[in-house]
């Protein structure tokens, strides 16, 4: 009986094997059969999620809304620059306005200085300390204050000395044929203004001889 034992416990665990094998077979079937299920529904389902997103691309690719939308945008970046140009050139030309009124206004300025000049120094009975001949024009001397349109050689009469920044300038003046001036009568305009020392060259005055 004891011999027969490890037998008969071999038997029960082959029958038990054979009988539980068609069980599970039918299970790893069913969670095959299941697993499947599951993959073919997330799929439709994210099928259909994302169809009408396609269908709307599509639509939209046939419309020619791409286009459009990039029309409109090139549209939009030409239109700001064209409103950044003009802007730029309103302030251009209301800064060169602004230049132009100034250039006039430091004309007035020239001309009323000028005048107040010749009749604070004695107009046409001025006395002049003594005379110069202009040996250097300087370039880009063309201040308001400045005695401008000289050439070499000309003479120039000094009011007085040492006067400007760094008291460089003589305060001279010379006398010009107005424009409208004719032959039978010569009418002579006085300019004053600034010229500088080191462009003149003094003239000596000799004595008369007794």
């Amino acid at each position: 009986m004891a011999a027969s034992s490890p037998l008969l416990l071999r038997s029960l665990l082959r029958n038990s094997s054979i009988t539980s094998l068609p069980r599970c077979t039918h299970q790893h079937n069913s969670i095959i059969r299941i697993e499947r299920q599951l993959f073919h529904t997330t799929r439709y389902t994210q099928q259909s999620t994302f169809s009408p997103l396609r269908e709307r691309l599509r639509e939209l690719r046939r419309n020619g809304t791409p286009e459009i939308v990039f029309g409109g945008v090139v549209l939009a970046v030409v239109g700001i620059d064209y409103y950044l140009q003009q802007r730029n050139d309103q302030q251009r030309s209301k800064m060169i306005r602004q230049f132009e009124e100034e250039v006039k206004q430091d004309e007035e300025v020239s001309r009323k200085e000028e005048r107040e000049l010749i009749n604070n120094n004695g107009g046409a009975g001025m006395k002049p300390k003594f005379q110069c001949v202009v040996r250097v024009v300087p370039q880009q001397f063309d201040g308001h204050k400045c005695l401008t349109n000289l050439k070499v050689g000309d003479v120039v009469n000094v009011l007085q000395e040492g006067v400007g920044p760094d008291n460089k300038y003589n305060l001279c003046s010379i006398e010009r044929l107005a424009d409208s001036s004719t032959a039978a009568e010569e009418k002579h305009n006085i300019s004053v203004g600034w010229f500088p020392c080191s462009c003149l060259e003094k003239i000596e005055q000799t004595a008369p001889k007794k």
